[in-house]
């Protein structure tokens, strides 16, 4: 049983940031498929990461805030403090992945590489969000959802 019931605008809030990170990594999935020949690729695979990134930074915005879901989940859970910190701590890690495939579109003409570094963040991002769907159901039996 978990220990407390989820406060509904926290977990709602997350789950809301949870879907448009879903499909931000979506948008960049699907550029880093498409043919490295077209002309259109690196400009496509830089808004998609551009667009993941803000993404991103909404996320931890919104869990890492004095009223999201992290801090409620150290409240409601303290036995889990040690998976909420690595959570947590992850944060910074993904934000330096994406920006580096961001500037190395920028300046590097090595497309393969980007692609595979761009696919190495996606993977990264599908960690993250396979932890934290984790960590709620943990504390609270309920999945988060958001794909």
């Amino acid at each position: 049983m978990p220990e407390t019931t989820p406060d509904d605008a926290a977990l709602r809030a997350a789950r809301e940031r949870r879907v448009e990170l879903k499909g931000a990594v979506s948008a960049v999935e699907i550029a880093a498929a498409s043919p490295i020949g077209d002309p259109s690729w690196r400009d496509n695979m830089a808004r998609a990461l551009d667009e993941l990134r803000i993404a991103l930074d909404q996320h931890i915005d919104e869990v890492e805030g004095p009223d999201g879901l992290l801090a409620e989940l150290r409240d409601a859970a303290p036995r889990l403090s040690n998976k909420i910190a690595v959570v947590s701590d992850e944060h910074p890690a993904l934000c330096r992945q994406v920006d580096d495939v961001i500037a190395n579109l920028k300046e590097s003409a090595a497309l393969e590489q980007i692609r595979s570094d761009a696919i190495d963040a996606l993977v990264a991002m599908a960690r993250h969000r396979q932890k934290g769907a984790d960590l709620v159901y943990e504390a609270y039996h309920v999945d988060i959802g958001g794909g």
